[in-house]
């Protein structure tokens, strides 16, 4: 096999990958309920206007893998914000992918093991790849300005963390009850300030990837 006819099957295995990977709406119909708390939470995501006019106009065609943990606060409360912000643009793709089955990505990040990878990374990780499958930018998991935000909420439940390792009922029980207080108060953060924060990080992520000139036209 010569060299490009190689770099053909391999475009065509990264392509096939999308295949794997979900749109928002699959997603949220894969969940519980229809993934009521993910649609209520795109529903509820105002884009900024300036940003919204940004993904009309944005010239490069990406896609972006979102690899996401089912259930988690920050899937519930980020994947939305992207979503909604990336449905402004015709030329930018989000396809969704959990981290019960990372087989799919191995093809689109050859040079990267998921599994250990998985062990470092907080999950939602957005991947950029341009139209030439070449990973070009990586954000995840949530703005800057939620960190405060969630390092005070642990503060007052240090017990969160380590009730995740813990099998017992009762634990579990407990777990399961605060995941829910802090998807009410992820919430309302978003809410009030943090999907603003979201989409202009974000939004900044994707500019940097553009040619200077295209970048300034995004910004005006």
């Amino acid at each position: 096999m010569d060299a490009e006819t190689g770099a053909i099957l391999l475009a065509s295995d990264k392509a096939l990958t999308l295949a794997h990977g979900l749109t928002f709406a699959e997603y949220c119909q894969s969940q519980a309920d229809g993934g009521r708390l993910l649609r209520m939470r795109y529903t509820e995501t105002r884009l900024l206007s300036d940003l919204q006019a940004g993904m009309v106009d944005y010239a490069d065609a990406l896609v972006v893998a979102a690899l996401v943990t089912d259930d988690d606060p920050d899937t519930i409360a980020v994947l939305p914000v992207i979503a909604r912000l990336l449905a402004a643009s015709c030329r930018v793709q989000l396809r969704i992918f959990t981290d019960a089955d990372v087989r799919p990505l191995t093809s689109l990040l050859p040079d990267i093991d998921l599994t250990a990878a998985l062990e470092e990374w907080d999950l939602p990780q957005f991947l950029i790849f341009d139209e030439d499958w070449e990973l070009q930018a990586q954000w995840g998991p949530r703005p800057e300005q939620a960190e405060r935000n969630l390092l005070e909420w642990l503060s007052r439940y240090p017990e969160y963390e380590t009730l995740a390792d813990d099998e017992s009922v009762t634990a579990q029980e407990r777990y399961s009850a605060l995941t829910m207080e802090l998807i009410h108060e992820m919430r309302v953060w978003y809410n009030s300030s943090l999907a603003a924060a979201c989409q202009r990080e974000f939004y900044a992520v994707l500019t940097t990837l553009l040619a200077p000139d295209e970048a300034s036209e995004g910004e005006s």
